[in-house]
């Protein structure tokens, strides 16, 4: 294996990457946490084959990030210890971190959807020459429609889409799963419509989205594209991931489908109870307790709904202690 690493423990933390190659599908991500561990280790400048909580909390309070994300990098390194433990050498970590999910994420009112959708289909007509003006309202559409996570619909290719049946099938999406969406009519004729345009058919190339030359865009392209229309339109937008803020973002499309779900149900008479597994299902989700952070959102738009979805899942969502 190539040698990513530089501290006391590198000839560990190699021969700990050639085990988790063969046992996990997530490599890429172990070693980036790793490979940030090694680092931090070499700056402390430790010579002892020896890894304490202490270490492990100075490394994590160098991070600018959530605890979310620490208490994900702290189950990783809990499996390092675990090794080295294994092998003789003495390894302690912190107590994992409680996290009080006090998330609370954006959803657009409906006539912020509006105006976006307005603004987004306006590009191509400012910049008629720019492929991207073509292609953000269709993202945008989808991201909406279904629900997706960016990188789940900018590594969509036309073999994950049946335009017949209108489904949408999402490959290695997060947490290695998979999962087959459903889209509704008008969105499956657009994406028709979307299919025969010649300016968006390059040879030997199936993204649905993709620079002239065939190869997936990156994502930050279209971040930075939503960002202008949001400041455009004077939606504030403080959303810094790196602080944890929760602001509008491309991300929010994905809240404001699932409460705008849930509202369609209340509208249609259908039952909470029944209707959030299915939700949480079509999104992707470990389960219905990552779904209902997605329903705390903006009160002040939605208050009738608010108490009716909270009076619903009152005994659906188990209490944490």
């Amino acid at each position: 294996m190539k040698n990513f690493f530089n501290s006391v423990f590198k000839d560990e933390l190699s021969s700990f990457m050639e085990f988790i190659k063969l046992s996990v599908t997530d490599e890429k991500i172990y070693l980036r946490t790793l490979i940030d561990l090694d680092s931090f280790l070499y700056t402390e400048r430790l010579m002892e084959k020896k890894i304490d909580a202490d270490h492990i909390i100075r490394w994590l309070d160098g991070m600018n990030i959530c605890l979310t994300t620490k208490k994900c990098k702290l189950q990783r390194i809990k499996k390092f210890t675990a090794y080295l433990n294994a092998i003789g050498i003495p390894s302690s970590l912190p107590e994992l971190p409680r996290i009080n999910f006090e998330f609370k994420p954006y959803v657009f009112s409906a006539d912020e959807m509006k105006q976006i959708f307005e603004m987004a289909d306006d590009l191509i007509f400012m910049y008629p020459n720019k492929r991207i003006n073509a292609e953000f309202p269709m993202l945008l559409r989808i991201l909406y429609g279904c629900g997706l996570r960016l990188g789940e619909a900018t590594s969509l290719s036309w073999d994950n889409i049946d335009l017949s049946s209108g489904i949408i099938k999402i490959i290695n999406a997060k947490n290695q799963k998979q999962r087959i969406v459903p889209m509704s009519g008008e969105l499956t004729r657009i994406l028709r419509l979307y299919r025969n345009a010649d300016c968006f058919r390059i040879q030997g190339c199936s993204y649905l989205f993709s620079k002239t030359d065939g190869q997936r865009r990156a994502n930050q392209t279209y971040l930075e594209i939503f960002n202008k229309i949001l400041f455009a339109l004077g939606i504030k937008n403080p959303q810094n991931k790196k602080c944890g803020s929760h602001g509008p973002c491309l991300h929010s499309l994905r809240h404001t489908f699932a409460l705008h779900s849930l509202l369609k149900a209340e509208q249609e008479d259908r039952s909470f109870i029944e209707t959030i597994p299915f939700l949480s299902t079509y999104l992707g989700h470990k389960g219905i307790m990552e779904t209902d952070k997605y329903l705390k959102a903006r009160h002040e738009l939605y208050t009738k709904s608010h108490s009716l979805i909270a009076d619903y899942t009152h005994d659906v969502f188990p209490q944490e202690v």
